[in-house]
């Protein structure tokens, strides 16, 4: 049974007292920490590109929380301003937040034999960024099933408040620093992931990076309007076949 005083905050899983609200503040506490410093600082450059390109600053906010990716955030600016079709539009979104798509798969195991971890399924998969799972998967080793999902909805709460605010900085910033400064925050969060994955060893995402580097350029110029989806399937099947071969010869 739960203590006296903690009826609302604490949990009962296999005779263990689980306090939520202190597994969440401990999420919340570590999430001050670099990976939440990267999203605000990206997400001031997104703020300026947003207002560079016309719009206000309920867009800025709204498309932060909703679509809550960068890339994707990137490309939904760019195709608005290149007037390209909508369909063009939610594939580029849809694509370039499709690396949630396994990320999500790879955390379902976690929450297994935890009511309110499946309850709460959809939730965690919104506020899932990279930063969020690389800190879900680093703490995972220490947590039960029970106290993953308070721990992983106070870091990911940081990691959202961080971007919100660093989007309406940018965009209230933007007319005071130097275009090329606010824009040029946007690639820090990028080049961060890149690091990632390079730590993580993961063969396939590398050759798929390395091909999108080189492509990438070059459908932008053939077709700006689809470049961004094109290049993503092309690198992403490239780097996935060819770590396949590359594990035949191995």
């Amino acid at each position: 049974m739960a203590q006296r005083g903690h009826t609302i905050s604490t949990l009962v899983h296999s005779d263990v007292n689980i306090d939520v609200w202190k597994l969440f503040r401990q999420g919340f506490r570590e999430g001050f920490s670099l990976p939440a410093f990267m999203v605000l600082a990206s997400m001031i450059g997104y703020g300026a590109l947003v207002h560079s390109a016309g719009m206000n600053i309920f867009i800025a906010i709204v498309s932060t929380i909703g679509i809550w990716g960068l890339p994707g955030q990137v490309a939904f600016v760019e195709y608005i301003i290149l007037g390209a079709p909508v369909a063009s539009l939610l594939l580029a979104v849809s694509l370039a937040n499709m690396r949630f798509l396994p990320m999500s798969l790879s955390l379902v195991p976690l929450f297994r034999g935890s009511p309110s971890g499946w309850r709460w399924r959809y939730l965690w998969v919104q506020v899932m960024s990279v930063n969020t799972w690389v800190g879900l998967l680093r703490k995972v080793p220490e947590l039960s099933p029970d106290e993953r999902g308070p721990y992983y909805a106070g870091f990911s709460s940081v990691c959202l408040m961080t971007g919100t605010v660093g989007t309406t900085l940018g965009f209230l910033m933007a007319e005071t620093l130097p275009f090329f400064i606010t824009v040029t925050l946007v690639f820090i969060n990028p080049i961060y992931f890149a690091f990632v994955f390079a730590a993580m060893r993961v063969r396939a995402c590398l050759i798929a990076f390395a091909a999108g580097a080189i492509t990438g350029p070059l459908f932008y110029l053939l077709t700006p309007e689809w470049s961004l989806p094109i290049c993503g399937i092309v690198a992403g099947t490239a780097g996935f076949y060819a770590d396949r071969l590359l594990r035949r010869f191995a």
